[in-house]
């Protein structure tokens, strides 16, 4: 009898302690975000689903397929989306050459999606699925990221608010890489903050396989490793170092795989020559030429010296805006930090250097996404000056509308980064 009455409070206990698990998780980082992301995606669809079909389609949306079909996630499948769709499903197999282009690792989390589903999810689906928890494990890095140099948990909470307003924001939900992306290289500078040198390497590895701007992770989480040992020289005499050169592992099969495919490892690289609708990326590595070129268009649009077509304002104008306010981030979070912030504010140049250098800055909105060191320096100049916190919020509101903007003339299949 006393043992049955023992077993029966140990089951109680357990279950009690299961539940406590549970709320904690509900009411942490990790359930709050995902709530807050899972709502973020809802009004997405939303606005899409309304609004989306009193636009006239342009030439954006798949002639076939499934894009080109009504659908609660088809406006998901726009542009480039349809390049990641192919990957997905059939590699890089076919004989449309600009494939090659595109980075692998969105396509196969969607094919793993949809293979462990034993192909009861579409590919729509699967892609939805990945970017929602990519979105989500995001947000959570970001919050933490956030609590090694903001103080109060509302300007935390505000430098994620900050991530899901950007002006390119909706990409994310979108069938594109930006969530992975954001997701590996997020959580690779947060285990360098907290010098889990381990787990770190473990994000970089594929971050390297999903776009070649991973190269401004990698620095980043080198240069938190070489703070962490004081600035010191002999402080780059440890084994972790070695995760460093290690993070193009992931780049090194992809180029691998790429010659066994294509007999060629550069293939990646290569791939855009002689497309004439990507004729406008040219290597240059006179980034003070792109970028004059860039500021006199923007100029001339903004004072009306030239016509503010679509084109103009979504490949010249916003992005060179963007550059301008990642540069000024970055300064100022150099200013205020410091040395802490030193990291962060060369993250932020040398992302300016590798979005400049192809002489041009058409999607350079979207390539700006994972630039976190710009909702950081917003938020910490309203935590520092709290007569400035209205332009936060002012900020974040401005960046809400024009996302949705862009958004709708996705949706549309129109040009949109």
């Amino acid at each position: 009898m006393t043992e049955t009455i023992t077993e029966s409070a140990t089951e109680e206990h357990a279950v009690d302690a299961g539940r406590e698990r549970v709320r904690r998780w509900l009411t942490g980082d990790f359930g709050k975000v995902l709530l807050v992301v899972l709502a973020w995606n809802v009004a997405l669809i939303a606005v899409a689903w309304l609004f989306g079909p009193s636009t006239p389609a342009s030439e954006g949306i798949p002639k076939t397929g499934i894009g080109s079909t009504l659908s609660l996630l088809s406006h998901t499948y726009r542009w480039d989306a349809g390049n990641y769709g192919e990957i997905a499903e059939h590699a890089y197999t076919g004989s449309y050459v600009p494939l090659r282009a595109f980075y692998p690792i969105f396509p196969i989390f969607v094919w793993l999606v949809k293979t462990v589903s034993f192909g009861t999810l579409g590919l729509l689906t699967a892609g939805f699925l990945v970017n929602l928890i990519a979105t989500w494990l995001a947000g959570v890095a970001l919050l933490k990221i956030a609590r090694f140099f903001l103080r109060t948990p509302r300007s935390q909470w505000l430098v994620v608010g900050a991530f899901l307003t950007a002006p390119a924001a909706f990409f994310l939900h979108s069938f594109y890489s930006e969530a992975v992306f954001c997701a590996l290289g997020f959580w690779a500078y947060l285990f360098a903050l907290k010098r889990q040198w381990l787990w770190m390497g473990l994000c970089l590895i594929p971050l390297t396989a999903s776009r070649i701007t991973a190269a401004v992770f990698v620095g980043l989480c080198f240069l938190e490793f070489w703070r962490s040992a004081g600035w010191k020289p002999r402080g780059l005499l440890s084994w972790n170092i070695l995760w460093f050169p290690a993070a193009y592992l992931g780049l090194g099969a992809h180029m691998l795989y790429m010659k066994l495919e294509t007999g060629s490892a550069m293939a990646s690289f290569t791939a855009l020559k002689g497309v004439s609708t990507w004729s406008y990326h040219q290597f240059n590595p006179n980034i003070v030429e792109t970028t004059l070129t860039e500021l006199k268009v923007t100029f001339s649009a903004l004072v009306g010296d030239r016509p503010m077509d679509a084109w103009t304002l979504m490949s010249h104008v916003l992005p060179t805006l963007g550059l301008i306010l990642l540069v000024v981030a970055s300064v100022y979070i150099f200013v205020a930090l410091k040395a802490d912030g030193l990291p962060l504010a060369l993250f932020g140049i040398a992302s300016f250097v590798m979005l400049t250098i192809n002489s041009n800055v058409v999607s350079v909105h979207r390539y700006l996404l994972p630039c976190l060191v710009m909702y950081l320096a917003l938020v910490l100049l309203a935590e520092r000056r709290p007569n400035l916190r209205v332009v936060a919020y002012a900020t974040l509101y401005l960046n809400s509308l024009i996302c949705g903007a862009i958004f709708l003339r996705f949706v549309a299949g129109h040009w949109a980064g």
